[in-house]
């Protein structure tokens, strides 16, 4: 008869440890779901601001473009590198000097919700990155410096 009770003690103590473990377990899973979306976050602003470093200070939408799809142009019927990331959620801020010139750009994504299924994570200008810019204030006076530049 004694052992008879015991057997259901141990049934009783193992649904209760399985249900920590469970709720552990899943709640590990959760947490690195959103360092790796966290991580593809940073990738993709990063490479949006190397994009925006050399790019023409006026192509806002391709810059947008770089960091939500991968391409400045992307095909008509692209999907988001990152699940729920928009064009419209990147920030891009030009950085001006002393003299007026722009001396670097900051990207970052505004706003950006990650839904688990225990709580949802906002990340509100985050993740941010700023590069020197290298690139062309102005097109067109880039094009006529080229055109009468000297060849050698």
């Amino acid at each position: 008869m004694n052992r008879q009770r015991q057997t259901g003690h141990a049934l009783i103590e193992m649904a209760i440890s399985l249900t920590v473990v469970v709720t552990l377990v899943s709640g590990i899973f959760q947490m690195g779901y959103v360092f790796y979306t966290y991580n593809q976050l940073v990738a993709a602003v990063a490479n949006g601001a190397r994009y925006a470093a050399t790019a023409a200070d006026n192509d806002l939408a391709g810059i947008r473009n770089v960091v939500v799809y991968g391409a400045a142009q992307p095909a008509a019927n692209s999907a988001p590198l990152i699940a729920n990331l928009k064009p419209d959620l990147v920030d891009v801020r030009w950085i001006k000097s002393d003299d007026g010139s722009i001396s670097a750009v900051n990207v970052s994504v505004r706003e950006f919700t990650v839904d688990t299924f225990f709580r949802v994570f906002r990340f509100s200008n985050r993740p941010g990155v700023e590069f020197p810019y290298i690139g062309v204030a102005d097109p067109k006076s880039a094009a006529q410096s080229a055109a009468t530049r000297p060849i050698p």
